[in-house]
């Protein structure tokens, strides 16, 4: 891997050691709940680029892609840490800082099927603390509404982690088996968010982000199907295309639904 990668990886990590025992006891915002969603996704991210590079993709420039998403975790964690959110989650941001440390110790190495394995098991474990540490953080708010903005946030990171699933698939890291499981698995788990942000009451979440949620499940089923099939052809360039697409229109529901919640 390139030394700016590196230096954005380590700087992420010292970020983390600050004294958090130190920190005031304050509500957490909307962007807080943003940036540590944000954080959760970009772990996925980073194991859809990672793989692709080891496959020996240049196309869509996964190493760029790779680099610009970690310098972007390492900007919403330091935002985090200097917001002295709360003392109370300390036990969460610590096996978070240690998660991070061992795939940092990954993406300092060149990408090979043993070294993405490893980080496959590390992401999986950081993304999901990450989830609860969004989920807690969500509780401490006073307008519940925040909680929604998690399952936006989860919804993304639900894609970004299909995208990721495939693509190693694709390199023959995961098993037709194995591949299927996690796929049906993660499709559910993005349809529950779905199904109870389209349910929720117009206070919580308005007419115009569910009408844009609708529009996002049209442009997710063609991605749901390519996910799905067993035909055993993989087009991981076009599934990495798709997961940036979704990505981004969820980046915009996202500061939609945070508008209407700050409003």
């Amino acid at each position: 891997m390139q030394n700016n990668l590196t230096k954005c990886i380590k700087c992420s990590a010292l970020s983390l050691v600050l004294p958090i025992m130190m920190m005031a006891e304050v509500h957490a915002s909307a962007q807080d709940i943003h940036d540590i969603i944000d954080v959760c996704s970009s772990s996925e991210r980073i194991m859809k680029d990672y793989s692709l590079e080891g496959m020996k993709v240049t196309y869509l420039d996964p190493h760029k892609d790779l680099v610009a998403t970690a310098a972007k975790l390492d900007k919403d964690m330091e935002e985090l840490v200097s917001h002295k959110i709360t003392k109370k989650l300390h036990a969460e941001e610590e096996a978070l800082q240690a998660l991070w440390e061992k795939m940092e110790h990954n993406l300092t190495k060149d990408a090979t099927k043993e070294t993405a394995l490893s980080l496959y098991e590390h992401v999986d474990k950081f993304a999901n603390t990450c989830d609860k540490l969004a989920e807690e953080l969500a509780k401490t708010m006073k307008n519940p509404a925040e909680q929604d903005i998690v399952l936006i946030g989860e919804m993304n990171r639900y894609v970004q982690e299909l995208a990721a699933t495939y693509v190693m698939a694709a390199w023959g890291i995961l098993d037709n088996d194995q591949y299927y499981k996690d796929v049906k698995s993660l499709l559910a788990e993005y349809q529950s968010r779905y199904d109870t942000l389209i349910a929720e009451d117009a206070t919580r979440v308005s007419d115009d982000v569910k009408a844009t949620l609708k529009k996002l499940k049209k442009h997710f089923m063609f991605f749901e199907v390519m996910m799905q099939s067993t035909s055993g052809r993989y087009v991981p360039l076009l599934i990495a295309k798709k997961a940036n697409h979704i990505h981004e229109e969820i980046m915009d529901i996202l500061h939609q639904e945070e508008k209407e919640v700050e409003k």
